[in-house]
């Protein structure tokens, strides 16, 4: 009678898939930022996160989706689980800046990181593409996030969906914006000020003054 090992817990199996999947986006991002886009391979990155070139397909369908999912996964997971941490006061805009605000600290720390990744995708039209689909899909979790903050919402309506989308559109024009020019705030300030704006409409003047950074 022969012997079956026993079934892994679905559970295990789930964070091992998810480490792997996590390892193959880092080494993805790793290599991009060392070598540039256009100067290593898919079998360089599964070399890299130690998995054979099979596995590295299972998980992501491009090196470009690889790169992406190493630059927005964590930030927009982050953005989403901070979400449900705002005070319950707060309205759907005050809570994003809010999570913005929480944020801040890990996007000042890894600055370097974030310019050099946005230089990337703004000179990468298919790594772009890659980064607006993998956005898209955080737009239904980002406005079940803040549903729960409108007062009166029926069935149908779209107000947490349209501004998901605007902030994760606001958010990724406020990184390129950044990340190309000289801008005299941090990257939280600046995707807070643009927050602002859409709090108060784009008919009206700007929500607030510009704060210079400190030199």
């Amino acid at each position: 009678m022969s012997k079956t090992e026993p079934t892994q817990p679905a559970p295990l199996r789930s964070r091992n898939k998810l480490r792997v999947r996590q390892e193959i986006a880092a080494s993805a991002m790793s290599l991009a930022v060392e070598r540039g886009l256009g100067s290593f391979t898919a079998d360089d990155v599964a070399t890299l996160a130690q998995v054979g070139r099979a596995t590295f397909f299972r998980y992501f369908d491009s090196k470009e989706s690889a790169v992406v999912v190493g630059f927005y996964e964590n930030r927009l997971k982050e953005l989403v689980a901070t979400l449900g941490e705002a005070p319950a006061e707060l309205g759907p805009v005050d809570a994003l800046i809010w999570s913005f605000h929480r944020l801040g600290a890990d996007f000042e720390r890894q600055s370097k990181l974030i310019r050099l990744l946005a230089t990337m995708l703004l000179t990468s039209p298919s790594l772009r593409a890659k980064a607006l689909d993998y956005q898209a899909s955080y737009e239904q979790a980002i406005a079940t996030a803040i549903a729960g903050r409108y007062e009166a919402l029926a069935d149908g309506d779209l107000r947490p969906r349209w501004l998901a989308a605007s902030t994760l559109a606001v958010s990724t024009t406020c990184v390129y914006h950044w990340s190309a020019s000289e801008v005299p705030l941090s990257l939280p300030e600046l995707v807070t000020a643009a927050l602002q704006q859409l709090k108060a409409g784009f008919d009206t003047a700007p929500a607030a003054k510009p704060r210079r950074r400190p030199r």
